[in-house]
């Protein structure tokens, strides 16, 4: 649970929906799961980036259960900016968000 720790969370269901909010809001950080109905969180990254608007910049995290060699390769081909496994663990989630949201009071 993020918020607790001084982030604001919005959450969506699939991926176009992470596509469709992107469009319309600003994040600092967007934790994009791999696995998601709908549209897959690669695409739902090339999307977002090939939009060349809001967020196209914004820090993007895989979150996958694909822990496999080259799967991180994957992540960052589609646009992605990190990535971390499932099992999330807390502590490296929040050095990940620290990370890449330094100067930043936004995270999705």
């Amino acid at each position: 649970d993020a918020e607790p720790a001084g982030h604001e969370i919005d959450c969506v269901e699939n991926g176009l929906e992470a596509v469709n909010i992107t469009a319309h809001k600003f994040f600092d950080l967007v934790l994009m799961d791999c696995d998601m109905p709908v549209m897959d969180g690669w695409q739902s990254t090339a999307t977002i980036r090939e939009r060349k608007a809001l967020n196209e910049n914004t820090p993007i995290i895989a979150v996958t259960a694909n822990a496999m060699k080259g799967d991180r390769d994957k992540c960052i081909a589609a646009g992605m900016s990190d990535y971390i496994s499932k099992p999330v663990e807390r502590k490296r989630l929040f050095e990940i968000i620290a990370k890449w949201t330094a100067n930043s009071t936004r995270v999705a």
